[in-house]
């Protein structure tokens, strides 16, 4: 965490409020009061207009020393305080950025138990829908484990297709999301191919939207975009975006295609698109309720004269929905 004390020295504090209703900035305000704990630091240093390392001189004086390193994680939300020593020096840091006492320090709640992904009561973590979940980890990390929390699927559906030499070609995903907080400006979208050296995207398209950062890690399979949005969402508000993967030749046959829903979702649509000159010879459905979870619902789908296969689900629940086929 590289964070150390020693001792203390006189500091000129700036006038500080000490409750929420004295804090005359309302986005600061507003941040304070629904948090999440990032957002609300993020704001916070930039109505005290302080860089980093001007924070770090002034914790310092107060004889907290924190890494920049630290600072700028806890403000992205890539990491979080939790040991006694980082809670004393988020306490400092009120004081530094003039703030009420326990503003921040409330926006944190209990510490997270160790190895596990916490999510929101109703939803699934990140380690219940996915294997190998640190590696994946690490990607939302690069990008903005924020983002991954603030916005929700209402309806998603999926078209997958799959090419004459059973390989998979593209994928289409159509979304309506709800921000979870406000100020919303981005998502995340997750891609894992089970045979990762040879599916991974090799072309990106996005609609009602553009795409931002993306990170990659072949030897997992996993691919995390962020599609930056339209316009900037406050809480309940709902953005459809839609983003379209292009896959390379010459990839494995594919057998399955799922998606992981966090939370119930209003609607969820999968079809799956097979060539005329290969269909696969039997085709079912079934469902999840986390990942390694043994398969429920599972029924037997019929291809029809359009060569595809499709599920609706009304109300989806989180958990795996997904169709599998045999070519043979």
């Amino acid at each position: 965490m590289g964070i150390a004390q020693h001792g203390t020295s006189s500091v000129v504090e700036p006038a500080r409020a000490r409750t929420l209703a004295q804090v005359r900035d309302r986005e600061l305000a507003q941040a304070l009061r629904t948090g999440p704990f990032p957002v609300a630091l993020r704001a916070a240093i930039k109505h005290r207009g302080l860089g980093l390392e001007r924070i770090q001189h002034r914790l310092r004086q107060h004889g907290v020393q924190v890494s920049l390193t630290t600072l700028s994680y806890w403000q992205r939300g890539r990491s979080r305080p939790e040991r006694a020593e980082s809670m004393r020096a988020v306490r400092v840091l009120e004081r530094v950025l003039g703030l009420p006492p326990d503003s921040l320090i409330s926006l944190l709640g209990p510490p997270r138990p160790r190895g596990r992904w916490v999510s929101a009561a109703g939803t699934l973590g990140v380690d219940q829908l996915w294997d190998d979940h640190a590696r994946l980890a690490d990607l939302l990390a690069a990008v903005d484990i924020e983002c991954y929390e603030r916005t929700r699927a209402v309806s998603v559906r999926d078209q997958f297709f799959v090419g004459p030499d059973g390989a998979e070609r593209r994928s289409v995903v159509t979304q309506a999301i709800r921000a979870e907080a406000d100020r919303v400006d981005r998502c995340l979208a997750i891609y894992h191919s089970d045979s990762p050296a040879q599916s991974l995207p090799a072309g990106i398209d996005v609609r009602y939207g553009r795409l931002g950062r993306v990170r990659t890690d072949v030897a997992s399979g996993y691919c995390v975009l962020e599609i930056v949005l339209d316009r900037v969402l406050d809480t309940g508000d709902v953005a459809i975006l839609e983003y379209e993967l292009h896959f390379p030749g010459g990839a494995e046959r594919v057998r399955c295609y799922d998606r992981r829903l966090r939370g119930v979702a209003n609607e969820y649509i999968l079809q799956v698109h097979f060539d005329s000159a290969r269909l696969p010879v039997r085709c079912h459905r079934y469902r999840q309720r986390h990942i390694g979870a043994p398969q429920e619902d599972v029924s037997p789908l019929w291809i029809g004269t359009s060569h595809t296969a499709h599920i609706v689900l009304p109300e989806a629940p989180p958990g795996v929905h997904g169709i599998c086929w045999e070519w043979e």
